[in-house]
């Protein structure tokens, strides 16, 4: 235990400057669907836990709403990518301090209110920009105690430290994308997160940590349940467990609990629908839809996991996000190589099923609403490719004997740090100065509300503090399938 609080501390501070970095240096609604969920997250701290109005929202399709001041939201909310083959900087935003009531669209209206129930407080106190920026630290600070907490619990082990490279992996799945998303107001930073964490502590044996995770993950989002149910059997198909370890209470009260409430939830909020209604799709078929997704959906559902920002037009250079699934394949192909059968149906499992699923979405909404799935939809479940890896025995001791075990490491972690920041002022550029100007995240026509300077140096000492956890917290590996029955519940 000396190792874990160590580690979960410091863990804790480098996930949250990251996190605390992106909400310093994104403008309102500065990533995907920031301006629903934030209104969705004042609707719920002002007893607004389902909608019963009606409004125009910027694309002049009616879609719920809720009844909030005209400060919650700029006048333009969407000017900085909408209908703008400019993409012009945040500069164009028009902010006001009016609170007088109006009605406030949001097409996350019927979403689970768990999540906004977190992180919306500072809104329901301040409900213009200040509100915005503490509502994301939350955020932030959500995302980072999982994270963390993660990190704890793969360094957990015997006296030689614990699995460094299952470290690893959960600094691989933290990609640019997901520090984005948990410094902004989205449940979806949260609902990786918490995917995150439950691959962990069911690979780790921690009961407790894998029943917050999954009350967690149960109740964030719409596919939740799908989530924990296909996290859960992965894990315990790969790692050999027996289902009955699952009835342990400190996983099943709080499991039964997210369980409960994901139904109950979805009773309550099938009598509505977020989707706009009339809006005009060109017609299309599943053929034309799947040729779709081989020329283009796929490869930005590839890019977004790693780096594909604001409403998809900032995207980073192919050799970053290419160096970055470099990275991710120098753990997992030689596992899939050198480990077990049941260890390589997992690992694809994962892969394929992230896959299946992204296409069904896309074949089941695109001819209501238009294109719709994302990458990041399916990171709870992407996840488990890279997590799973680490449980190749032979490939972690292969490395050990070699003496590659550090270097490996070290060159993973120490090439996170420089992507992490380019990822950042990419973006500062963009809302600066523009999606065409050369990299200067200062001095543009908009500047964030902290300035230029200090997210940089969040996200500069979370992404070097980070990568130093994992390369300085012990100096072997410890397979997993070994300490498993150590471990204490």
């Amino acid at each position: 235990m000396s190792r874990v609080r160590p580690a979960f501390v410091a863990a804790f501070a480098a996930f949250f400057l990251l996190g605390t970095a992106w909400a310093l240096a994104l403008p309102v609604n500065g990533t995907y669907d920031e301006k629903q969920h934030l209104v969705r997250a004042f609707a719920v701290w002002t007893g607004q836990w389902l909608p019963h109005e009606r409004a125009m929202d910027a694309g002049g399709i009616e879609t719920n709403a809720f009844i909030g001041p005209r400060s919650l939201l700029p006048d333009n909310a969407d000017c900085t990518w909408i209908d703008n083959p400019a993409y012009h900087p945040a500069s164009c935003l028009v902010t006001n301090g009016d609170r007088t009531s109006t009605l406030v669209p949001s097409a996350a209206a019927r979403y689970s209110p768990v999540y906004y129930a977190l992180v919306g407080l500072p809104l329901r106190i301040s409900p213009d920009g200040a509100g915005l920026i503490w509502a994301r630290l939350l955020s932030a600070v959500l995302s980072a105690l999982l994270l963390a907490w993660a990190v704890a619990l793969a360094l957990r082990g015997t006296s030689s430290g614990g699995n460094r490279l299952l470290a690893l992996a959960v600094l691989l799945v933290a990609t640019p994308m997901l520090a984005d998303l948990a410094g902004s107001i989205n449940p979806n930073g949260l609902e990786i997160s918490a995917a995150v964490l439950l691959f962990v502590a069911v690979l780790r044996r921690s009961w407790g940590a894998a029943g917050v995770a999954s009350v967690l993950l149960f109740t964030v989002r719409d596919l939740g349940p799908f989530f924990v149910l296909a996290v859960l059997a992965l894990s315990l198909f790969v790692t050999r467990t027996l289902p009955r370890e699952l009835l342990r209470r400190a996983f099943l009260v709080p499991a039964a609990l997210g369980a409960g409430f994901a139904v109950f939830w979805a009773a309550i909020a099938s009598r509505g629908s977020d989707l706009g209604q009339g809006r005009p799709v060109p017609p299309t078929t599943s053929g034309a839809i799947l040729s779709d997704i081989v020329h283009s959906r796929a490869e930005f559902w590839a890019r977004q996991i790693v780096g594909q920002f604001n409403y998809g037009e900032m995207m980073l250079p192919i050799a970053v996000i290419g160096l970055w699934y470099l990275l991710v394949a120098a753990l997992v192909v030689p596992a899939v190589w050198l480990g077990d059968w049941r260890l390589r149906l997992g690992i694809a499992a994962a892969f394929a099923g992230s896959v299946a699923l992204l296409v069904a979405l896309e074949l089941y909404f695109a001819p209501k609403v238009g294109h719709f799935a994302h990458g990041r939809y399916v990171m709870p479940l992407g996840v488990g490719v890279v997590l799973l890896a680490p449980l190749a025995d032979r490939y972690a001791q292969w490395l050990s004997n070699r003496g590659w075990l550090d270097r490996l490491v070290l060159v993973c972690a120490a090439l996170t740090v420089p992507m992490h920041i380019y990822a950042l002022v990419r973006v500062m550029t963009r809302f600066e100065r523009g999606v065409t100007a050369g990299l200067n995240p200062f001095g543009g026509g908009w500047t964030p509300p902290a300035g230029s300077v200090t997210p940089l140096l969040c996200a500069l000492v979370g992404a070097v503090l980070l990568g130093v956890i994992v390369t300085r917290s012990s100096v072997r590996p410890t397979p997993v399938h070994s300490t498993a029955n150590t471990l204490s519940n």
